[in-house]
């Protein structure tokens, strides 16, 4: 009799964790090797099991290695999964001004200009190499005749995407390329020629969402209304107020603005009820499938966004367990569920819904398992125990997690989650009918009146929760995430066998942990001198201890500093900067800075700024004759590096991020041409001093 251990309850780990191996080998940069000796190494363990195995003896002392083979081969599926799923790429430089044409695959209309996906379908003189290459398009002006499916022409300017070289920011170039997306260009929209419509199942998902989007946008129903509705049911969440979101983050209920496993259950059970006639006409299967295919519409109307996926496979799973009789195990579906989503989406690995929905769930499913819980009979009182409980063990198995990816903390959440999750699907419902209505040309009515209250709800639980200060700004490295999960790991070992040895292992775990965190503060500088690279402004960040001051020469007053803040929460986390206060055109005096625009004395470093042309006023008439280190050119200079050569003697220039890509390319070339010493923010990222 073997032993019944995790590889023989859930036989889908076995496929999973090796296929994982192979896809982190890939993203860390495996050759093709790699595939291929995996292959070679598979047929050689198989042939030496099967010798080895001739015997009775032999197979008693070789039957555990049997699958040996199998996870070499899981290793090389997830290496060869990761490279079919890699972007297209080619020589983008060799093609510049060639015309290419594309297909609009997504369309984001902003103020004055658009955010185009498109894909490349030929180019002049490419050979065919660009065929389905994808390119992050961005224009200057709008062109409100684009829709998705059009086919459009214009010329090749590609650039690769990077990172805007800030400390501790997020990997967006990464996010892209797992996205498909790894060039970009910026172009006018009048160098943009509509040649021709040819829509994919994709881009009429994208229209037909658009088009509800704004028939929610055009009703009566309240901009608060309308961004959850969208977010909740249409999957995007770019209306939300960026005030909304972060007090749903600090009160623990974000997941309630993208969506889940939760949203997908609740439209499972709205369409699993509109089909119970089919009951009465022995059509139990038939509605059953029909239940599967609509979430699967769902998922395409949506993106097809990890969480949905992994939600609407498991409930295929259950499906089917019903339509042929067979009992399923959760936790064996949760990880199919994986391994099918990974299998066609490698880089699904990596991303941060994708990780957290698999972990949420999969802790639930073992804590309920390994808990055999009885909760009261009274249905109030079974509610607030299990929402208590779920809320407390998705809190715990996620904590360390969402800390790394979003830099907060919620303690509240487990209270919160009492008091909204009731009304989730209520909202959801009612959300489901107002966008119907809204699709057969009628109007809310009395039905927008109750959206909009249980919105001002949702908003005041939020807000009132958030308020009492419990949800905290906190950074922890990779590190410190590693050793949780290994924590979490072997306690649950030990409740599982009640063998000292794991509880001890654990607890090593916690002294690790302690000792990243220590290593991280006693390491991480305490005063510093940052000028950003943003493509809006210049923001200089001096930081002293816990307090900090920005000074944004080439936007003063009007700065949006919370959306800083927001920007860059990782920065501020990791450095425990608790305030950030904006310096006004009265300039500001603390220790080791002395700031009186455009001058700047920050750590010792003299810094003169020149941008709309007040620095040549202020050089005219300030008789002082202070020696500067650097002259940070911002947005809106209309001059050369020789005249601020002659006016400051500087020894080095700064150019800002935000400075148009050409005049920032014809400055960095005059730089070079006359000698000058030169940081190009926008090539080399954020200036950084320290210490």
């Amino acid at each position: 009799m073997g032993k019944n251990t995790v590889l023989t309850r859930l036989p889908a780990v076995r496929l999973l964790l090796p296929m994982v191996a192979g896809i982190v080998v890939a993203r860390l940069g495996g050759s093709y090797w790699v595939p291929a000796a995996t292959v070679l190494m598979a047929i050689v363990s198989w042939f030496v099991i099967g010798i080895k195995g001739n015997t009775v003896a032999g197979r008693m002392r070789w039957r555990h290695n049997g699958i040996v083979p199998l996870w070499l081969v899981m290793i090389a599926v997830g290496w060869i999964a990761s490279w079919v799923d890699r972007p297209v790429s080619f020589d983008y430089k060799h093609l510049t001004g060639s015309v290419a044409c594309a297909r609009v695959e997504t369309i984001k209309f902003n103020e004055k200009s658009m955010l185009m996906q498109v894909k490349l379908l030929n180019a002049n003189g490419s050979d065919e190499l660009v065929q389905g290459a994808r390119v992050l398009l961005s224009t200057r002006g709008c062109e409100y005749n684009l829709e998705a499916g059009d086919l459009v022409a214009f010329k090749l300017n590609l650039s690769r995407v990077r990172n805007m070289g800030n400390p501790d920011e997020m990997d967006y170039a990464q996010y892209l390329h797992d996205r498909g997306l790894i060039y970009r260009q910026h172009i006018k929209v009048s160098d943009i020629a509509k040649v021709g419509y040819s829509p994919t199942l994709t881009t009429k998902f994208f229209e037909l969402r658009q088009d509800l989007e704004h028939q929610v946008l055009n009703s009566s129903l309240s901009p608060d209304s309308q961004a959850l509705i969208i977010a909740m049911l249409l999957g995007n969440d770019e209306f939300v107020e960026p005030s909304v979101r972060d007090s749903f983050s600090q009160a623990g209920i974000a997941h309630v603005l993208a969506l889940s496993g939760m949203h997908v259950a609740v439209i499972s059970l709205i369409m699993w009820f509109l089909l119970f006639p089919l009951d009465y006409l022995r059509g139990k299967k038939l509605r059953l499938v029909l239940t599967l295919l609509s979430l699967v519409a769902f998922d395409l109307f949506t993106g097809m966004s990890p969480s949905v996926v992994r939600s609407t496979v498991m409930i295929a799973f259950v499906m089917a367990s019903q339509l042929f009789y067979r009992k399923s195990n959760p936790l064996n579906a949760v990880v199919t569920a994986a391994l099918a989503i990974l299998i066609f989406s490698p880089s699904s690995l990596f991303n941060v819904g994708f990780q957290l929905s698999f972990i949420t769930v999969a802790s639930l499913i073992v804590f309920y398992q390994a808990f055999d819980l009885k909760f009261p009979r009274n249905k109030l009182l079974n509610y607030l125990c299990t929402t208590a409980a779920t809320s407390a063990v998705a809190t715990v198995s996620t904590l360390v997690l969402t800390a790394y990816y979003f830099n907060i903390i919620s303690i509240v959440s487990v209270i919160t989650n009492l008091l909204v999750m009731p009304l989730v699907p209520v909202l959801m419902v009612l959300g489901v009918l107002a966008v119907v209505m809204l699709a057969m040309g009628g109007g809310v009515m009395l039905l927008g009146d109750a959206i909009d209250w249980l919105t001002a709800t949702f908003q005041w639980m939020a807000g009132t929760m958030s308020s009492l200060s419990l949800g905290s700004s906190v950074y922890v490295n990779w590190g410190v995430v590693v050793a949780y999960y290994a924590m979490l790991m072997m306690l649950a070992m030990w409740m599982s066998r009640r063998n000292a040895r794991w509880l001890l292992a654990a607890g090593a775990m916690v002294v690790a942990m302690l000792a990243i965190i220590l290593v991280e503060q006693v390491t991480t500088p305490r005063r510093g001198l940052v000028i950003f690279n943003s493509f809006d402004s210049t923001p200089v960040l001096y930081y002293n201890e816990n307090e900090a001051v920005l000074w944004v020469p080439d936007v003063e007053n009007d700065y949006d500093i919370e959306k800083f803040k927001r920007w860059n929460r990782a920065f501020l986390a990791h450095h425990r900067i608790d305030s950030v206060r904006l310096v006004d055109s009265a300039g500001c005096v603390l220790p080791g800075a002395a700031i009186s625009p455009p001058y700047a004395n920050i750590m010792g470093t003299g810094i003169v700024a020149a941008g709309r042309g007040r620095w040549k006023h202020y050089a005219r008439h300030d008789s002082t004759n202070v020696k500067f280190n650097y002259v940070l050119i911002t947005k809106g200079f209309h001059s050369d590096v020789a005249t601020l050569r002659n006016l400051y003697s500087a020894s080095s220039v700064i150019l800002s991020g935000a400075i148009y890509q050409d005049d920032n390319t014809m400055l960095d070339h005059e730089c070079d041409s006359l000698g000058i010493s030169h940081h190009n923010i926008r090539l080399d990222g954020a200036y950084i001093k320290m210490d």
